[in-house]
């Protein structure tokens, strides 16, 4: 974004009687930082020269420790302010669409909600700890409207489909993207499966749009909507909303079938495909360093009680010398007995776990089963 250097010092602190107040619903973009859409407050005041966009979704890329707070959960997002003829510039590039809603309230209100956000975006309190569900650009903007008007905005939920859990409102934003799908499926917890209340839908712009849409306020005994028609200020591009080919999973089966056909291989020659154990070991065990990070070490709120840790546990990293030492047969057999019984259960309640397990990674827990089964037989042998 932007950030319009000295553009509120040109601000006047008195908005005219020609002035409006609006919330910006941007597309989604290709990007996945980009994917889930955007939200911003326009100010326009023709009388005072003012057009400018208040958005709460800007952060700095020379913050120091920007890509270690990124993965710890720690970044300050900024309350940025730019011209909104800069704005647009971005979304037209990326042939993403602006719609407008025009919040229609008086101009005592309408000044009243600008100071707020003036006042917001003062260096003392423009940064603020960005959760990507619960305090996002969306979330600020529906926060300081409610708190500017309290009582006075009242929300109508029945437009939106109820009683879908937070993983399932991200869902069909990835449709095109598998690989990000299930990314994301193995990065959140079982607190991400937890229904949503309506009030919570609004952490995605599309949502929070239409729940404006649907909203009334309250003003001198008068209820009126409170946001006027929807209103297309850019077009976009209209995307394809196909799903796309799921190639994890066709690359995960393709490797279950390879995995058999040598488990199958190796049993009838009494002797361990190593390099291959060693592989989807060393695999999944890095995906469950990764799951334990984000569960015990970083401030994400919705990475721990992460069950996907039952098929991706980041212990079989210390589990290949087993392979290797005779001394520790013993140990081994037990060992990789243990792991194959707990993975023929995690597989066999894979779909009525409480936690939504990637269907991707299903291959890989059942290639897990059947690959510490054999180990378990051929090592128990010799």
């Amino acid at each position: 974004m932007f950030l319009a250097k000295g553009v509120s010092a040109q601000l006047s602190p008195t908005l005219s009687d020609s002035s409006r107040i609006s919330l910006l619903t941007c597309s989604p973009g290709d990007e996945l930082y980009s994917v889930f859409g955007h939200s911003a407050v326009r100010v326009t005041d023709p009388a005072n020269n003012i057009d400018v966009v208040f958005n709460y979704g800007t952060f700095d890329f020379s913050d120091p420790n920007f890509y270690t707070n990124f993965v710890k959960g720690r970044l300050n997002y900024i309350l940025s302010l730019s011209y909104y003829n800069r704005f647009k510039v971005e979304y037209d590039m990326e042939e993403r669409w602006i719609f407008e809603q025009q919040l229609q309230i008086d101009l005592p209100q309408r000044q009243f909600l600008f100071d707020s956000l003036l006042t917001n975006y003062q260096p003392e309190n423009r940064y603020y700890l960005y959760d990507f569900f619960f305090d996002n650009c969306a979330t600020r903007i529906r926060d300081i409207f409610v708190e500017s008007f309290p009582e006075k905005v009242k929300f109508d939920y029945s437009a939106l489909e109820q009683n879908k859990t937070f993983r399932q409102l991200l869902q069909p934003y990835l449709v095109e993207k598998p690989w990000e799908r299930f990314g994301i499926d193995l990065a959140l917890g079982v607190l991400a499966d937890r229904t949503a209340e309506p009030w919570d839908y609004m952490f995605l712009p599309d949502h929070m749009l239409t729940v404006f849409k649907h909203a009334s306020f309250d003003s001198d005994s008068i209820t009126q909507p409170f946001t006027a028609e929807v209103e297309t200020l850019l077009e976009g591009k209209v995307r394809n909303e196909k799903k796309a080919f799921d190639q994890p999973l066709f690359l995960f089966i393709i490797l279950l079938a390879v995995g058999m056909g040598l488990t199958y291989f190796d049993y009838r020659r009494r002797k361990l495909s190593r390099w291959f154990d060693i592989t989807i070991l060393l695999f999944t065990g890095i995906l469950g360093v990764v799951i334990v990070f984000l569960w015990f070490f970083t401030d994400h709120s919705v990475t721990p009680w992460n069950m996907n840790i039952l098929w991706a546990n980041p212990l079989y990293i210390i589990a290949i010398p087993l392979l290797f030492v005779k001394k520790m047969a013993r140990i081994a057999t037990w060992y990789f007995m243990g792991n194959s019984i707990l993975l023929v259960l995690v597989v066999a309640t894979w779909f009525i776990n409480p936690q939504h397990l990637p269907v991707a990674a299903f291959p890989i827990a059942l290639l897990l089963a059947i690959r510490f089964g054999v180990v378990f037989l051929l090592t128990r042998r010799s």
